[in-house]
């Protein structure tokens, strides 16, 4: 075991998260994360993925991947050796759109025929339309009658007072005051690792927003084993999710440092630290 794997191994062990976890994390196959704590590379697909991985594992468990990789470069391969396959592989790319180029080169000329053709059918099939059109136009009286309305109809007062309603109601809106839910009452009751418990006690709906800053993994699924979003959340990307009728909900969160939580459109402040627990798992019991 080399001294990189050794430390990323401890690092690991003190977050309380095993290999499976790390796995469903970061979405590296288990074995390749045992062969960065043994130093075994080479069952790795290639340098430049022995970097990648060792730059995820360090992310995951909070440490810094740039810091290591100037520790321990004596000990981590270059991935300058994968440049080679890679231009190749782009060569061989641009020789096959040219050969597929050609091909609708040779196409062209009997598409525009086609074209050519059908237009020139529907043409003909207007003009005979045109053609067979002999039905006089319908003549219109000269007159029309005119019907007093009476001016205080229960009908006229409903239209008068209509567009001072939707000004109320677009002022109202546009002020906040009916878009916002309540908030409910959340408790921590239990920490455990990384693991918290909250009961939230409300009334109302209740909703669970998710935004990121950079890349992270996150789970949201409820006590029966049904999942609502599982995958990584993309730098800019958000996630909404109404549960207002589930009883408990798990949230997983890989990188709590990129990504801001809001319960029913206001802030949510994370049980520990993001930066002593990057990775947090939380358990909502909802009390109606």
């Amino acid at each position: 075991m080399t001294e990189l794997g050794k430390r990323l191994r401890e690092a690991r062990e003190e977050k309380n998260m095993s290999l499976d976890e790390l796995q469903e994390m970061t979405k590296i196959q288990k074995r390749y994360l045992i062969g960065i704590e043994e130093g075994n590379y080479a069952i790795m697909p290639g340098n430049f993925y022995v970097r990648a991985f060792i730059r995820q594992y360090a992310e995951a468990v909070g440490l810094d991947p740039d810091e290591l990789f100037e520790q321990y470069k004596q000990d981590i391969p270059q991935s300058y050796q994968d440049d080679i396959p890679q231009t190749l592989s782009r060569v061989k790319t641009r020789q096959q759109l040219s050969a597929e180029g050609a091909k609708w080169l040779d196409w062209l000329p009997k598409v525009i025929v086609a074209v050519v053709v059908i237009g020139a059918a529907v043409l003909v099939w207007v003009l005979l339309q045109r053609g067979t059109a002999n039905e006089p136009p319908t003549k219109t009286s000269p007159k029309t009658a005119e019907v007093e309305k009476p001016k205080h109809s229960p009908l006229e007062q409903a239209k008068q007072k209509q567009p001072a309603k939707e000004a109320d109601e677009k002022a109202t809106n546009e002020n906040g005051q009916q878009n916002e839910q309540p908030a409910p009452a959340m408790n921590v009751t239990k920490k455990r690792g990384n693991t918290a418990t909250i009961e939230v006690a409300s009334s109302g709906p209740f909703s669970i927003e998710l935004s990121s800053k950079g890349t992270s993994w996150v789970e949201v699924y409820n006590a029966k084993g049904h999942t609502f979003y599982r995958g990584n959340l993309a730098s800019g990307q958000t996630k909404t999710f109404d549960l207002s009728a589930e009883s408990e909900v798990w949230v997983k969160i890989g990188r709590t440092l990129d990504v801001d939580m809001k319960v029913n459109g206001q802030p949510f402040a994370y049980p520990f630290a993001p930066k002593e627990e990057v990775y947090q798992k939380l358990h909502f019991v909802l009390k109606k």
